[in-house]
């Protein structure tokens, strides 16, 4: 059975048929080999996700469905990584994950740059196509650990320290940088989220601590 690629086209649509950008048209075109009639499906990155089929340049509509934002909600602060590739692989891992946002830390020991808005765009993007999902990951900041937006529990990722509670209520969970945080910089109040007795790269402890945060707040299976 051939694989359907799944597409992000944001809203808003209107009539029966949605154009298709140049690279989206060239892939399913030129890479895959599509011809008119095949099989697609879409999202807008806003939880409405259709099957469509293709249609020259653009994308004929079919039937659709609106997926709830899942919750409770589950976010990641990361000091970004060095090295640019790590902090391409840090957004399309957790965009494949479907964590909500992601958010760059500004610490003291930081040593990494963000990437530009548009780059962060584009591998979110990818991985919400790669995933088949149907909410775009939202990439924010940097901000300091202060300033992060309220949340049910901060959780901060250390060695051979606490496992979380069998249920958890989401929230978010802080990777700080390669040198570790400063004295203070993290709250008394916190919560520490054990990652095993390894020593874990920034993106790895990242991936990780999202998976155990997504499984034990119900959004990892179905």
């Amino acid at each position: 059975m051939r694989h359907t690629p799944h597409l992000y086209l944001p809203a808003p649509w209107g009539g029966s048929e949605i154009p298709l950008d140049d690279d989206h048209v060239h892939h399913l075109r030129r890479v895959l080999r599509l011809s008119d009639g095949a099989a697609l499906s879409y999202t807008d990155g806003t939880g409405t996700v259709g099957e469509g089929v293709l249609a020259h340049t653009s994308l004929l509509r079919g039937s659709e469905s609106l997926h709830p934002i899942p919750r409770p909600e589950v976010s990641v602060a990361v000091a970004p990584p060095r090295s640019p590739n790590r902090v391409r692989f840090l957004v399309e891992k957790l965009g494949e994950l479907g964590i909500d946002r992601l958010i760059w830390l500004a610490t003291r020991h930081g040593e990494g740059r963000p990437p530009t808005p548009a780059k962060a765009a584009a591998w979110a993007r990818s991985a919400l196509e790669q995933s088949r999902g149907a909410w775009l990951l939202v990439v924010e900041g940097p901000m300091k650990v202060e300033d992060l937006p309220n949340t049910p529990t901060l959780w901060v990722a250390e060695r051979e320290t606490n496992q979380p509670p069998s249920v958890v209520k989401g929230g978010i969970l802080v990777i700080g940088p390669e040198a570790g945080f400063a004295e203070g910089e993290i709250p008394a109040t916190a919560d520490r989220l054990s990652l095993g007795v390894r020593v874990l790269r920034v993106e790895t402890a990242a991936v990780v601590g999202a998976t155990v945060l997504l499984d034990r707040s119900g959004r990892l299976l179905p």
